[in-house]
This record gives structure tokens, C-alpha cells and sequence, in this order.
């Protein structure tokens, strides 16, 4: 069977959500294992006055990209090209010219582009997430030479129905997304957010309810063309290369260790023996890359699915479990700067317990703080942190309040499929040697120095300014 690297030779491949998190890794991957990648096309779009090159130009300079392009400096204009698009808009935002460029050349899609907040209003999760999904389907069926068609999807996208294990399959939706479509494309936004309680049904948020859509578009056109869809639980930092411990967002428990580490996160909406799957981000990009090349290189054309789940293989942590795991390294191996308070987090199901805590120990603070920082003449800003941090706190709930297991036979059995020295370089299977506390240290440390911008020599400096809150506030620590 041809290997990966030789089935990746003079092919074009086209990446959605170029400048995103998936993104950014899969085509780092890409560039640095892959050398006889013909060309990687990028849809990315603009934001915030930004043309998609210039945001791709200081996206190329991020230290995620250090090591290929220490090798081959010229690599981004040899062989990436990057498109003004938008996944929301019809033909995906593309002229007409690049689209039949794209139908003659592309070989390989990934469709990695989602918005991924929670509370987006239904229209815009609907529009990017499903409908874009649709375009890139339609697109996908005319173009001449693919080979393969990878969708990134979620394990958490069928959560609105009541089963503790998902299985490797398509469940159908709660909604016709034709039905929805219509409805989007011709009712006024307002409408359809006022609306859209009873349209999620059970959904806990938009994202969920949008991506479950996605699923059922890519299972009906999976018929033209070799089909995946990767479910990738909740996605963390790095954790062995390019650069242990790179991210450039806080999903997951790391979100809450890192707010809860600063000082700013004390009241928590969530069970406390809760416990959530986690993946690596260059993890699942083998995934992606793996799935890919078995779909295009195997005898089987129908339509794949893998949960790309590890909850059971490796010892499970529940959120306070994970949260302690996560404070006492703070303690001890990598301190967090914190000059707001000394680490602790509360754990609340009850609503009015919840806000109680919320109102005591996240409002009242705040508000003394910005008083004090008002009249030093320093600008507000703890009361809308706090602001955001509940409406984060309460748009996790769902997945912070039930487990969730998720059948993974296919996903393990592809693993098998890789020769020794391909399963190094695109490494899926848990190591033996696992261990969960190495694991949170690396990725603890990339939080502090890519996302804080903390230097890891002042630990020390640190973690005494930590020691002195706990004398002041009579803590043993």
C-alpha cells in the first residue's frame, strides 16, 4: 500500500479555516512531513481591516512555523496560496475564475472552518457551519480529480439527544437543514433568533445544532465523492511537535485552570465528577491526514466515520480532579502570574446556589477593583471580564454537567493501517508510557508562554508573589 508521504506527492490541497486553529496545524503538518505537496490553497477571511494575505503574513511568522521554515524559508511562496473567502457566503465567497481553478487542480479537501462560539445568534452559526458546509459539498462534487473529501466535525454535535455513548455513525438530526436553509435565507435574522429556542429543540447551543446539520449534508453527497468526517472531541494545545504545548486558544479545562490560576475565575457551573474527552491538536491532525489517506488510498469509498475519542484508553479525570492536577502544578512547577487573588474554584449545579456563589465571590470583587482602578485613573476592566466569564460558564454547562463517552472501534483499527515509521511521524495511538500529569504540565506551560506571554524563567518570582497571598489570607499552601 503507498505510504502517505508518497500518496501526498504533486498533490493540491485545499484547506477551509486557513486561519484557524485546525488550520494553522494541519498545514505546518502538512509542509514539514509532507515535501512533495504540489500546492496548499488557504480560504481564509478578511477581518478586522485585514486582507486575507496580511493576516496569513503574520500568521506565517507565529512561532508554530519556526521549524519549516528554518528548513526551507521560502516554503509559504512555493507552495501555499492563500484565497479571499467566506465560508457563510454563497460559492463560498469565491469568483468564478478561482473556483474552476480550484474544480481543475485540487486533489485533497479539508474542511476544517467552523465558528466555533457558543452563543453565536443562529443565523451566523447556520450559515457558516451548515450552508458552508453545503457549498463546500457542491464544490467538492464537481471538482474533476478529488480524491478525498475530510470533514471536521464534532463529538459533541449529536449532545442533544439523550445517550451517555455515541457511536461511530450518522444520527439524524432534530431538523431538516433544507427546512432551515429556507427559513434563514428568508426570515429576518431577529426573527430567527427569537425563534431559535425552538428550532435547537434540545440543542444546548447553535454550534452543536449547526454542525449536527453539517454531518447530514456531507452523508448526502458522500455518494459522489470518497468521504470522511473526523470527530475530534474537545481539541487542546500541542503536545508533542512541532512545539510541545503551542496553542492559541483555552478549550476546555484549560480554560478554567488558567482563569482559575490568574485569579480570576472562582465560581464554576459544573459537576465536579464530570469529565470531558480530550485531544491534542497534532494529534488529531493525524487524524485528519491519516482518514484521509486511507479513504483515497483503500478499497472501501463509502462513507467513513471516526470518533476520535481516547476516554476509553486512558485513566479519566473529572473536572475537579483535573482542576486540582492543574492548581497544584501552578503551585509548584509553572506559576501563573496572578495579581488579583489566590487560587480557588467552586463547583455549583444549582442555579441559585450558583449565582449566589457567582454574585459573592466573581461581582462583588470585581466591582471593588474597578472602583480602586478608577480612582488610580487605570482602566475598568474586571467587570466585563467577569461579564464574559459567565456567559462562558453558562454556555458549558452541557458538557460540564454530563459524560459523555464516545465509541472509537473504527477510529482504533485505523490506527493499525500505518507501517512503524509512518505511525512516528503521524503518531495517533496513546503512548505507553502515558501520563496524564506530564501531559497537563506541557500543555500548562505552553498556556504561560504562547497565550499569556509569560516568561517561564519568572516561575520563581511567581510562584513567591503566590506564596505571599496565602500568608495574607492565612492559607496553607
Amino acid at each position: 500500500m503507498v505510504t502517505i508521504r508518497e500518496w501526498m506527492n504533486n498533490k493540491t490541497i485545499l484547506i477551509t479555516g486557513g486561519a484557524g486553529f485546525f488550520g494553522k496545524v494541519l498545514t505546518e503538518k502538512l509542509l514539514r512531513t509532507c515535501p512533495g505537496v504540489k500546492r496548499i490553497y488557504l480560504i481564509i477571511r478578511p477581518k478586522r481591516g485585514k486582507t486575507p494575505q496580511e493576516r496569513w503574513n503574520e500568521i506565517s511568522k507565529d512561532v508554530l512555523f519556526e521549524t519549516v521554515l528554518a528548513d526551507t524559508p521560502d516554503i509559504m511562496d512555493q507552495k501555499v496560496t492563500v484565497l479571499d473567502g467566506d465560508m457563510s457566503l454563497i460559492n463560498l465567497g469565491l469568483g468564478q475564475e478561482i473556483i474552476e481553478e480550484l474544480k481543475n487542480t485540487v486533489n485533497i479537501i479539508f474542511h476544517s472552518a467552523a465558528t466555533v462560539r457558543f452563543n453565536d445568534p443562529l443565523h451566523i452559526a447556520f450559515l457558516s457551519n451548515t450552508r458552508g458546509t453545503l457549498e463546500m459539498c457542491k464544490l467538492a462534487s464537481e471538482t474533476n480529480n478529488l480524491e478525498v473529501f475530510v470533514h471536521v466535525s464534532t463529538a459533541y454535535c449529536n449532545h442533544n439527544l439523550m445517550k451517555t455513548c455515541f457511536e461511530e455513525k450518522i444520527y439524524d438530526p432534530c431538523q431538516d437543514w433544507r427546512t432551515i436553509l429556507k427559513l434563514i435565507e428568508t426570515e429576518n435574522p431577529v426573527v430567527m433568533n427569537t425563534i431559535s429556542y425552538k428550532i435547537l429543540q434540545d440543542h444546548p447551543n447553535t454550534y452543536t445544532f449547526s454542525k449536527s446539520l453539517g454531518e447530514k449534508i456531507v452523508e448526502e453527497y458522500s455518494c459522489k465523492f470518497p468521504t470522511v468526517i473526523a470527530r475530534p472531541p474537545v481539541v487542546v494545545g500541542i503536545f508533542r511537535s512541532p512545539n510541545p504545548g503551542w496553542t492559541d486558544n483555552l478549550n476546555g479545562i484549560f480554560g478554567i485552570t488558567t482563569a482559575g490560576c490568574k485569579g480570576v475565575m472562582r465560581v464554576l457551573k459544573a459537576k465536579e465528577e464530570c469529565c470531558l474527552d480530550y485531544i491534542p491538536v497534532d494529534v488529531a491532525i493525524n487524524a485528519l491526514i491519516v482518514s484521509g489517506w486511507e479513504k483515497a488510498t483503500g478499497e472501501n469509498k463509502e462513507l467513513s466515520i471516526y470518533n476520535c475519542s481516547y476516554s476509553n484508553l486512558l485513566p479519566i479525570f473529572s473536572l475537579k480532579a483535573l482542576y486540582e492536577l492543574g492548581s497544584e502544578m501552578n503551585k509548584k512547577e509553572c506559576t501563573l502570574d496572578n495579581d488579583i487573588w489566590y487560587p480557588f474554584l467552586f463547583f455549583a449545579t444549582n442555579d441559585i446556589y450558583f449565582n449566589l456563589l457567582f454574585y459573592i465571590f466573581q461581582v462583588i470583587p470585581a466591582v471593588f477593583l474597578d472602583s480602586i482602578l478608577f480612582l488610580t485613573n487605570e482602566k475598568r476592566r474586571l467587570i466585563k471580564l467577569n461579564i464574559k466569564i459567565y456567559q462562558a460558564v453558562q454556555a458549558l454547562v452541557a458538557f460540564t454537567t454530563k459524560t459523555i463517552k464516545f465509541d472509537n472501534k473504527k477510529y482504533q483499527a485505523l490506527w493499525n493501517k500505518l507501517s512503524q515509521d509512518e505511525a512516528e511521524i503521524f503518531p495517533m495511538r496513546p503512548p505507553s508510557d502515558f501520563k496524564w500529569k506530564e501531559i497537563i504540565l506541557i500543555l500548562h506551560k505552553g498556556v504561560k508562554k504562547y497565550i499569556l506571554k509569560e516568561n517561564l524563567e519568572d516561575e520563581e518570582y511567581h510562584r513567591k508573589k503566590l506564596m505571599r497571598w496565602a500568608v495574607f489570607l492565612g492559607i496553607n499552601p
